[in-house]
């Protein structure tokens, strides 16, 4: 957050807070909803406060358990609207409501896969924090710059702009540590690890990838929350993927089955759509380190499971599983030896390496290698 909301909010907006910090986030939803009613009612009396509540619904929507980020956005375009008005604008609040809302914006777009749009309303962001910083520098959370560039640098990440994200992921950790605030932000810090070891694997720098993610899952293993149980798979699956593509297969298939050990301990076997979603990127590492080695039956097996979640998830959020769901069919294909796969691949393979040059590079010229190899029947 770019600053504490509790400092505007009143007793029920503070207890719907306390709610969703215990994550009762359904139960500070239903108090956020009856407060957004009666602020509304106040007219220009009530519009901070409505504003504020607003971005808490839709921080609350965004990160729940089943999260509705679909939702969320709705509430933000309220929340915006409500920010426009006269009351708001006219307000010594407006710039810190605003670099709130777009610092919201940036998050949810991100996780529904608008790359472009989440570095726009970022950027928003910025401009308003640094506004703030001369103007009014007492109003600002110590790190409230830190979820601001974590923002941008995951979406230049996500529009292939890779090398260009290090700075601002680099940025954050540093101004998270430098506040003393590290150890209190224990998740975001290593979520900003995580995504520096892929952009640096992306790059080619597979030492400082694996350092990266080596630190994320030393910090992770410490934590008992769930957040952090979560954020430790996914460095590992990560870092599967970087030892993979140093040739250490042996520990790159230890390190993903720890993923799916840490799985299974947090959330037990997959039943919901949200815990099914979470196992797509460990089966497909999974799927692409026994392919490596030659497994290709357990490999194709591993692929498999993949595929119907990833294509479950892509029906819902399409840009956000692009990538993923084009690795998958690749895999299946190259297991295989399967036509109809490669060609999938392939062909998403080639938009997404048109829309955002570089980040699927290593993807496409193995999808077209083995369209090439079936095709001409050297398969």
């Amino acid at each position: 957050m770019v600053c504490e909301a509790g400092g505007v909010g009143q007793d029920p907006l503070s207890q719907a807070q306390r709610l969703a910090a215990a994550g009762e986030h359904e139960a500070a939803l239903r108090l956020a909803r009856e407060l957004e009613a009666e602020y509304a009612a106040q007219g220009d009396d009530g519009v901070n406060l409505l504003l504020w509540v607003r971005l808490s619904m839709a921080r609350w929507l965004a990160v729940q358990e089943r999260p509705d980020r679909r939702a969320a956005l709705a509430v933000l375009d309220a929340a915006e609207q409500t920010w426009r008005s006269p009351a708001v604008q006219g307000s010594e609040m407006v710039h810190l409501l605003g670099a709130e809302l777009m610092s919201l914006r940036s998050f949810v777009l991100r996780q529904l896969g608008y790359a472009a749009e989440s570095l726009a309303a970022g950027e928003q962001a910025l401009a308003f924090f640094t506004e703030l910083e001369q103007d009014a520098p007492e109003m600002l959370s110590a790190v409230g710059r830190v979820p601001l560039l974590l923002n941008r640098g995951a979406a230049l990440a996500d529009l292939g702009r890779t090398a260009e994200s290090l700075a601002p992921l680099a940025q954050a950790l540093a101004a998270l540590r430098e506040a003393g605030a590290a150890a209190v932000h224990r998740d975001v810090e290593i979520e900003l690890l995580v995504l520096q070891g892929t952009s640096l694997t992306l790059l080619g720098r597979f030492a400082e990838a694996g350092a990266a993610e080596a630190e994320a899952i030393a910090f992770a293993r410490k934590e008992s929350g769930r957040a952090a149980r979560h954020l430790l798979a996914t460095a590992l699956t990560n870092h599967a993927t970087t030892l993979t593509r140093v040739r250490q297969y042996d520990e790159a298939l230890g390190t993903v089955h720890e993923a799916m050990a840490v799985l299974r301990e947090t959330d037990g076997e997959p039943v919901t759509a949200v815990q099914r979603r979470r196992w797509g990127l460990p089966l497909s590492t999974e799927a692409e380190v026994l392919l490596a080695v030659g497994r290709r039956e357990d490999a194709a097996r591993a692929a498999r499971r993949a595929e119907p979640v990833l294509r479950e998830y892509a029906a819902e959020v399409p840009l956000l599983v692009a990538g993923s769901l084009a690795n998958v069919c690749l895999l299946i294909g190259e297991a295989e030896d399967d036509k109809a796969y490669a060609d999938e691949a392939l062909e998403r393979l080639t938009e997404l390496n048109e829309r955002f040059p570089g980040r699927y590079e290593y993807w496409w010229r193995r999808a077209r290698d083995l369209v090439e190899r079936l095709h001409s029947g050297a398969g």
